[in-house]
């Protein structure tokens, strides 16, 4: 899932800018309402944690997430901004609450001495992960690009991969159902 995750704001710069032709400030704009929908999830988080644990969050919101990334391939030139506006706000807050999810869940069974040590590794992890995400986004990108015997770089390509890292993101599903019901419930006070 933080594979697919990083890729996100690398194809979506380069689908705004690149292939709709935005002024980088207009993409900016529109890509910034990923990050107020991630705020906005900041306050949601802990009561969702609560209500339906770690386990259900992750999976459900991880259908959400990578359904997300499903719909940003369908992004048009001709979009209105209002869609696009409140798709990106939709995966800003999902793709957040599924971050949050994660790394609340990373530290459940860490003993304080360790903790200093884990969120280090921890943050370590994710930026290596994140960086693998963009390079692969960008070899899928020069894939697409190739098999479809282009030699620039084309809506279609873009929405191929996100078609692709959609597809990925599923595959993480499976490793969130065999959560024990009752993971994390320690930190979010869950009864």
């Amino acid at each position: 899932m933080r594979l697919v995750q990083g890729a996100t704001p690398f194809l979506l710069a380069l689908l705004l800018q690149v292939i709709f032709g935005m002024s980088p400030f207009e993409a900016g704009l529109l890509t910034c309402m990923a990050a107020i929908g991630a705020l906005a999830m900041k306050s949601a988080a802990p009561p969702i944690l609560r209500r339906f644990g770690f386990r259900t969050v992750l999976w459900v919101n991880g259908v959400i997430v990578s359904i997300m990334f499903l719909l940003y391939a369908v992004f048009e030139p001709t979009t209105p901004r209002w869609i696009m506006i409140t798709l990106l706000l939709a995966g800003g807050f999902f793709r957040s609450l599924q971050f949050t999810s994660l790394n609340g869940l990373s530290y459940a069974d860490i003993e304080q001495p360790q903790m200093s040590r884990a969120t280090s590794m921890s943050q370590m992890a994710q930026q290596l992960v994140q960086s693998i995400g963009v390079g692969l986004a960008a070899t899928m990108l020069h894939l697409f690009t190739t098999m479809q015997g282009e030699t620039t770089l084309s809506a279609s390509s873009v929405a191929n991969t996100f078609i692709a890292l959609g597809a990925i993101s599923f595959l993480s599903l499976p490793f969130f159902l065999r959560l024990p019901r009752d993971a994390g419930d320690g930190m979010n006070r869950r009864p």
